[in-house]
């Protein structure tokens, strides 16, 4: 059985995300919602990871700057992976006030990840 969904964002290209490494991983608002479900796929990963918003423009709030006054805390909370088992995590978030989102992902362990977009049509 064949997945026809494009991964928003495939870590395992690269191998692993290592540990004490941060990734921004760019998440499309799509009219006020986010949608994305993020699979770890051995029970070594383990990471942090929050949902950060941004209205800067893209230029100035790019995919892999770390600047605080650009990027802010959603107040969302994602449990990840934790180095017990694979799993997922499906993240919805409705009344979405600002244009841009990420998930900033801090590896505790070396971590596999692959994270779809909850949009995107089957």
């Amino acid at each position: 059985m064949s997945n026809s969904k494009k991964p928003l964002y495939d870590y395992k290209v690269d191998g692993t995300i290592a540990s004490a490494a941060t990734v921004y991983v760019n998440v499309p608002v799509v009219k006020g919602m986010i949608g994305a479900q993020i699979s770890w796929i051995d029970a070594v990963s383990s990471a942090t990871i929050t949902l950060e918003l941004s209205s800067f423009p893209v230029e100035e709030a790019g995919r892999d700057q770390a600047a605080g006054y650009v990027w802010g805390a959603s107040g969302v909370t994602i449990t990840g992976p934790a180095a017990s088992a694979a799993g997922t995590a499906l993240v919805n978030v409705e009344n979405v006030r600002q244009s841009r989102a990420r998930f900033k992902i801090v590896g505790a362990a070396t971590t596999s990840l692959i994270i779809y977009n909850g949009d995107h049509p089957q």
